[in-house]
């Protein structure tokens, strides 16, 4: 079986399709408001992995080990 779950909906039904886009303006806003998430999302990244080192490094030194295992990142 092949070919879409709508009958008489295919390719070039498709490309024929017009759709509207919001302004440039509009548009260049929503990614400016993306990448700065993703900025947030990759300092967070950042934060966990620092503070997963002071984790590993504080329980190693309340165990008396010497060197702590690594953390993967």
């Amino acid at each position: 079986m092949t070919g879409g779950g709508q009958p008489q909906f295919n390719g070039n039904v498709i490309k024929q399709i017009k759709m509207l886009l919001p302004p440039l303006k509009t548009q260049q806003a929503i990614v400016a408001e993306i990448e700065a998430e993703q900025a947030l999302v990759a300092a967070n990244r950042e934060l966990i992995a620092r503070f997963e080192k002071k984790i590993q490094t504080t329980l190693a030194r309340v165990w008396g080990e010497n060197d702590p295992a690594p953390v993967e990142v």
